[in-house]
This record gives structure tokens, C-alpha cells and sequence, in this order.
């Protein structure tokens, strides 16, 4: 029993040590922030900001690749997805903000895998903040705008997406109760759409019983008249040759079939 609590204590230490080693090889030293990833971040945000709207058009209508290749002969590695984002995102923000007055010196920060630049707008109406990332090797790997809301501006835009999802919800709820209430109406539809074929079909249906009977008829009375013919030539032969028949004629004049009952 002791042997067996040393074994599970020493499992016990072991994976804890294990544990905690891990987290601490996983978290490892925030990055370096050098004086190149300042220059990149400033230098952007610079450009963003001070290019004239006819520029930024000739710009947002390059395709990444084209981008990337057009910053990177200015010494900037940039992500050209990012880029164009982050100018519209920017431009958006500034008709939020109603122009802007200053835009202050980037606050860097860092983790073990990244590095940021914040930049304090000033705005006319409201002010705003753009943060930079970029990786380890300092290339810009997305630009945001966003603008500060107030208390209230918050909590009116947060009622408005509840309203508006909570009222979605409920009109497909409402949409989808309907669709299932015109369920009953499926078996009189096919009950009535079958009358119809019936209807259709019963002409035909008719003339082809008509023919079948008419058919069957001749072919009925073909068969009699084979018969009465038959039973004729049989009573002439049997009374032409009987004794007592002298005066039936063995043609069979003397006698006629009027009916053939079938058993």
C-alpha cells in the first residue's frame, strides 16, 4: 500500500513539473520591438493618412500582389490583403470621426510572437485608434481603425443587433409556421389533381371500352352463327340418315335454331 501512494505521488510531481514546463517553454520572451518595426509602422500610417483620395483610389484597385511588390521597393514588407483593408477601414472611420485634427506618435508593444503600434486619433467629432501588427520579422500584417464610443453609443448599437437578431429570428420563425400550416392543404390538392386526371383519362377510357364491347360482340356473334351452322349440318346428317326422318330434309330446311344458351 505505501509503495503504491510513493508511485502516485512521484507520477503526480512528475506530470506537474511536466505541466508547468511546458507553459513556460510556450510562453517564452516577448519580442524586441527595434527601431525598424517604429520606421515601418510610422511610415504606413503616414502614407495612409496624408495620400490624397485619388492615390488611395489607384491604390485600393491594385491586386495584393501588386501591392506588396509596390511597397517593397520602398523598403516596407507589408501584407497586401492588410493593406487594403486597413485604407478602407480607415477611410470609413474617418466620415465616423468627421475629419481629423492630429494623429500622435505610435505606442509600441510586443508578445512572443507580434508587436503593435498604437496611434491616438483626434478627431473632430470622435476620436479613434489604428493599430499596426506586425510579426517577427517586422512585416505589417494588419492595419485597424476604430473609432471611441460612448457608453451609451455602445449599449444603443448593442440594443439595435439584439433587435435586429432577435427580429430575424422571428420572422423566419413566423415564415416557417406558415409553410407548415399549408401542409393540410397537400392532400386536397392531390385528391383534386387526381380527379382531374381521372376526368381526363375518362373519354378515352370510355371510347376504348366501347371498342373492347363492340369487339367482343362480333366476335360473340361470329362464334354463334359458327355454332348454329355446326349444330345444323349435324341434325340434317342425323335425321337423313335415320328411318323416321323421311321428312326432314337433310339440308335442314325443315327445322331452324333460334337461340344458343352458353352454360
Amino acid at each position: 500500500m505505501k509503495s503504491f501512494i510513493k508511485k502516485s505521488l512521484i507520477i503526480s510531481c512528475v506530470l506537474i513539473l511536466g505541466v508547468l514546463s511546458f507553459g513556460c517553454a510556450k510562453k517564452g520572451e516577448n519580442l524586441e520591438v527595434s527601431d525598424s518595426a517604429i520606421a515601418a509602422s510610422a511610415g504606413i500610417i503616414n502614407g495612409i493618412t496624408t495620400m490624397d483620395a485619388s492615390y488611395k483610389d489607384e491604390l485600393l484597385a491594385m491586386e495584393p500582389d501588386e501591392i506588396e511588390d509596390f511597397f517593397k521597393q520602398y523598403g516596407y514588407s507589408i501584407d497586401g490583403k492588410a493593406f487594403l483593408s486597413g485604407v478602407s477601414g480607415y477611410m470609413d472611420a474617418v466620415d465616423e470621426m468627421g475629419g481629423v485634427i492630429d494623429i500622435s506618435e505610435p505606442l509600441m508593444a510586443s508578445t512572443d510572437d507580434s508587436i503593435t503600434a498604437t496611434f491616438d486619433v483626434d478627431g473632430v467629432e470622435r476620436d479613434a485608434k489604428i493599430v499596426v501588427t506586425l510579426n517577427e520579422r517586422n512585416k505589417i500584417e494588419s492595419i485597424t481603425t476604430n473609432c471611441d464610443y460612448t457608453f451609451a453609443e455602445n449599449l444603443r448599437k448593442a440594443g439595435l443587433n439584439t433587435v435586429l437578431g432577435m427580429g430575424t429570428t422571428f420572422v423566419i420563425l413566423i415564415f416557417l409556421s406558415l409553410i407548415i400550416s399549408l401542409f393540410k392543404f397537400i392532400p386536397d390538392l392531390q385528391d383534386g389533381f387526381a380527379k382531374k386526371k381521372s376526368a381526363a383519362a375518362s373519354p378515352a377510357a370510355k371510347a376504348v371500352d366501347n371498342t373492347i364491347s363492340q369487339i367482343i360482340e362480333k366476335e360473340e356473334a361470329a362464334d354463334d352463327n359458327e355454332l348454329i351452322a355446326v349444330i345444323t349440318a349435324a341434325i340434317a346428317a342425323y335425321e337423313g340418315a335415320s328411318p323416321a326422318g323421311g321428312s326432314v330434309s337433310p339440308s335442314g330446311d325443315g327445322f331452324v335454331v333460334r337461340s344458343i344458351i352458353r352454360r
